[in-house]
C-alpha cells in the first residue's frame, strides 16, 4: 500500500509540472510492489527530465515539445533523452554550443536510438569535460560542437564524421567536409553536360573517403589507384579539385586547348567518361618510372591532391597512348622544390596549381605539348622546357596574375610559345628560330607592339628586363626587335 501511494504522489507531482502521467495508475491495484516501484523510478525520472526543460528554458533553450509525449516512453528511452538534454544544457551554459544548435541537436534527437543518444550524451560529457581540464581551449571546443551538430542530422553523417576522424583532419577541414555533404556535390562538374552526374548517396560518399587520405607512390602505381573522372566529379570530396580545375581551364581565352584537350573557348573543359583521376589529400611521387596502364578510347590521366602534390628527383611516367595527356592538378600547392626533371611519353603534360607554380632547376618534357597554369603566379627559374617534334610542339604557360621566367632554354623542337598574364617578366631567355611567340598581358604592347626593355618594370605589360633573344638574335630594343623579333606577338589578354 505504502509504494501505491509513494506513486500516486509522484504522479500528483508530474501532474502539477503540466506532465499528465495519471494513464500510468490504470490497474495500479493488480501490480506488485516491485512494479509500483518500477512505475514510480519511471515518473521520477519524468518529473526530472521536466526540471532538465525547465533549465533549458533559462538557457534560451525550447525543449518543452519532447514533454508532450513523455508518457509514451520507455523507462530506457526516458532516461537516455534526460542524460542527454542534461549534457546539452551544460555545453550551453559554458558556451560551447548555442542554444540554437542544441535545439537543433535535440530535434535531430527525437527519431534516434536509446543508444545513438547515450553515445551523443557520451561525446558531449568528455568534450565538456575536455573544456573543464583546459585541455581543449574553448574555440576549439566550439568547432568540435559545431562539426557534431552538423553530423547530428543522420546517422549515415555522424558514421562519416567518425571516420573523418580517422583520417586526422583538423577540425576546420572536418566543418568544411560536412558543410559540403550538407550542400551537395556540384550538380553541373567541370566537363559535364546538364546532368549527367548524379549526386552520391551518404553510403556513396562514404566509400569516397579515399580521397581524403595521403598517397606516397612505391616506385608504381597500382591500376587500382585510378577511378573514372565522372565518378570522382560526383562525390563532394572532390569538389574544390573540380573547382580548381574549372578555373585553371577558364583561364585560356584563346582557341586552343583547355588545361587539356581541344575544348574551344567558353566551352567547358574538356574530361570524357575515359579520362582517369587518381586523388588524394596529399600525394608524393617519388624518384622513378611510373607506367600508368592503358585507357580506352584514347582517355587522359589525372594526377591531383586537394592540398599538395609533390614530385621528388627525376620523375617518368610512361604512357601507352601517344595522344594521351597527364595532368597534373592541385587544389593549393604543387612542390617541385625537390625535382630535378618530369618527363611524360604521351602526347601533353599538364601542371596545374591553384597557388603559385614554381618551377626551378626543373626540366620538363613531353612528346608533344608543356601546359603550365596558376591561379596566382608562375615562376620559372633555370628550367628547360622539351618537346620531341613529333606533335604539336606547343608550351603554353598561363597565370592569373604574373609570370617571371628566367634562363629558361626551349629546345629547338617547339614551335609555338604563349604566355598569359596580367604581367609577364622575362630574362636571359633566347626563343627557338622559327618559333610563334604570343605574350599577352593586361595592357599589351607599348605602341601596340612592343614589349618594356629594361629593369624597370611595368605592371600590365610584358618586360623585357635583360638579355632577350630571339634565333640567338638579341631583341632587346625597339630596333632590335623590329629587325629580329617579327614572330612574337606582344597582346592583349582575351585578344
Amino acid at each position: 500500500m505504502e509504494a501505491a501511494l509513494d506513486f500516486v504522489e509522484s504522479t500528483e507531482e508530474s501532474l502539477a509540472l503540466g506532465v499528465d502521467l495519471t494513464e500510468q495508475l490504470r490497474d495500479i491495484g493488480s501490480l506488485s510492489k516491485e512494479q509500483l516501484n518500477d512505475k514510480k523510478e519511471f515518473v521520477d525520472t519524468a518529473i526530472e527530465f521536466v526540471g532538465v526543460a525547465q533549465e533549458s528554458l533559462v538557457l534560451g533553450l525550447d525543449i518543452t515539445d519532447q514533454l508532450s509525449s513523455i508518457g509514451k516512453l520507455s523507462k530506457e528511452e526516458l532516461l537516455a533523452k534526460r542524460e542527454f538534454a542534461t549534457s546539452q544544457n551544460d555545453l550551453v551554459s559554458k558556451k560551447v554550443i548555442t542554444a540554437d544548435a542544441a535545439k537543433t541537436r535535440a530535434d535531430n534527437a527525437n527519431s534516434k536510438s536509446v543508444e545513438e543518444l547515450i553515445a551523443e550524451t557520451t561525446s558531449n560529457q568528455e568534450l565538456s569535460a575536455q573544456v573543464d581540464s583546459g585541455e581543449v581551449s574553448a574555440e576549439d571546443a566550439k568547432k568540435k560542437a559545431d562539426n557534431q551538430t552538423a553530423a547530428s542530422a543522420s546517422p549515415e553523417l555522424q558514421a562519416l564524421l567518425d571516420e573523418l576522424a580517422k583520417l586526422n583532419l583538423t577540425d576546420d577541414e572536418m566543418a568544411k567536409v560536412l558543410k559540403d555533404l550538407n550542400d551537395g556535390p556540384s550538380v553541373n562538374p567541370p566537363g559535364s553536360p546538364p546532368s549527367a552526374v548524379t549526386p552520391l548517396t551518404l553510403e556513396q560518399e562514404s566509400q569516397m573517403l579515399t580521397l581524403l587520405e595521403d598517397l606516397t607512390l612505391n616506385g608504381k602505381i597500382d591500376s587500382t589507384l585510378f577511378m573514372a573522372a565522372s565518378k570522382a566529379s560526383a562525390s563532394v570530396f572532390f569538389q574544390d579539385l573540380d573547382s580548381t580545375y574549372e578555373a585553371l581551364s577558364a583561364l585560356d581565352n584563346s582557341d586552343q586547348d583547355q588545361l587539356s584537350g581541344t575544348s574551344t573557348a567558353g566551352s567547358e573543359p574538356d574530361t570524357d567518361d575515359n579520362d582517369m583521376v587518381l586523388a588524394r589529400r596529399n600525394i608524393t611521387v617519388p624518384n622513378g618510372s611510373y607506367e600508368l596502364g592503358s585507357l580506352t578510347n584514347s582517355g587522359d590521366y589525372f594526377i591531383a591532391a586537394s592540398t599538395k602534390l609533390t614530385l621528388l628527383g627525376n620523375v617518368v611516367f610512361n604512357s601507352p597512348s601517344s595522344d594521351a595527356s597527364l595532368i597534373l592538378l592541385s587544389a593549393n600547392s604543387v612542390d617541385l622544390s625537390g625535382t630535378s626533371s618530369i618527363t611524360f611519353t604521351g602526347e601533353e603534360l599538364g601542371i596545374g596549381s591553384f597557388d603559385s607554380l614554381n618551377v626551378e632547376n626543373v626540366s620538363l618534357k613531353a612528346e608533344g605539348a608543356l601546359s603550365l597554369r596558376s591561379l596566382d603566379s608562375i615562376v620559372l627559374n633555370n628550367a628547360t622546357m622539351e618537346t620531341s617534334g613529333k606533335g604539336a610542339d606547343f608550351v603554353h604557360l598561363l597565370a592569373a596574375n604574373q609570370i617571371t621566367a628566367d634562363s629558361v632554354q626551349f629546345s629547338a623542337m617547339v614551335q609555338k610559345i604563349t604566355m598569359e598574364a596580367m604581367t609577364i617578366n622575362l630574362s636571359n631567355i633566347n626563343f627557338p628560330s622559327g618559333s610563334n611567340v604570343n605574350l599577352n598581358s593586361l595592357y599589351g604592347g607599348l605602341a601596340g607592339k612592343y614589349p618594356n626593355f629594361g629593369a624597370a618594370t611595368q605592371y600590365g605589360r610584358v618586360n623585357f628586363i635583360k638579355s632577350m633573344s630571339y634565333g640567338s638574335n638579341a631583341v632587346m630594343d625597339r630596333i632590335a626587335f623590329d629587325t629580329h623579333g617579327g614572330n612574337i606577338k606582344i597582346g592583349t589578354i582575351g585578344k
